[in-house]
């Protein structure tokens, strides 16, 4: 074997090898996903549509496809098969269509889909939260709404201290706060910082601020250190942004991987068509 086909050879079962585990580790995050405590079908309670449930599967119907294109270029790799690595290389270049015209799509659609799972959000919020709790899908609805309260330190839907849409929304919008009885709560128990005083955050009490006032404020106003003040979809926004370097890195990565891997199986198989028609 020629120094020129033994390069192309590992270095496409190497590119292949490196699709294949992260084909399937995006079709396993996605498995995940699905069978996770707080789920897909749990989060589109909260989330008002059904986008993340159908990027799990997405995710794993995605992930599974590449992971098996790729195990058909190592295969072609090995054997010297050019029908296996001329299939290959017209799978693997549609996949990198199709992902690539995806991510155009979510890139330009962006705006839109943010205002809408706002909107469905808040939605969610004032007429499930808290209400009728024998029904299973308001119950597992607040549930969700409690677990990403507490976990990502958020109190509402978005904005900060002086929005009707963040911690106020309980006190001023919800079927929660209006269907409470005497002694009643002004914000949810998932609101309030578990170091800080309980009754100071969800409480009328003595503090010049969130939540004995509501908003707007228009003059200065003072945060109250025992509870949370910006929106649940702020932070999930702020999260993503923190974390975009990385997502964006791997993304290219991929793509880079993807094209590489392509380029190695083209090369290979026309230098086996040019030693002679193989199987």
């Amino acid at each position: 074997m020629s120094s020129s086909m033994s390069f192309l050879k590992s270095g496409s079962l190497i590119f292949n090898l490196l699709v294949f585990l992260a084909g399937s580790a995006c079709a396993a995050l996605g498995v995940y996903i699905l069978v996770s405590d707080y789920g897909p079908k749990e989060l589109s309670g909260v989330l008002g549509n059904e986008l993340y449930h159908i990027a799990a599967y997405v995710a794993i119907a995605g992930g599974a496809s590449i992971a098996v294109i790729s195990l058909c270029g190592c295969v072609g790799a090995a054997k010297e098969s050019k029908v296996m690595l001329a299939s290959y290389s017209v799978l693997m270049t549609i996949v990198f269509i199709v992902l690539l015209t995806t991510s155009v799509l979510v890139f330009l659609f962006l705006g839109q889909t943010s205002h809408q799972t706002k909107e469905s959000m808040k939605t969610v919020l004032i007429e499930k939260y808290g209400v009728n709790q024998q029904d299973p899908e308001n119950r597992v609805v607040t549930e969700m709404w409690d677990f990403l309260q507490k976990q990502l330190k958020c109190c509402g839907v978005s904005g900060d201290a002086n929005s009707t849409d963040s911690w106020a929304i309980y006190k001023i919008k919800s079927e929660w706060f209006r269907t409470q009885e005497s002694d009643s709560q002004l914000v949810p128990e998932s609101c309030c910082n578990p170091d800080g005083d309980l009754a100071m955050c969800n409480r009328v009490s003595s503090f010049e601020g969130p939540p004995n006032y509501d908003p707007p404020f228009v003059g200065p106003y003072r945060k109250n250190p025992n509870m949370y003040h910006t929106g649940c979809y702020d932070e999930i926004v702020h999260y993503i942004q923190g974390h975009a370097l990385m997502i964006g890195g791997i993304a290219i990565a991929a793509i880079v991987v993807m094209l590489f891997g392509v380029i190695f199986g083209v090369c290979l198989c026309r230098s086996i068509r040019s030693r002679g028609y193989r199987y």
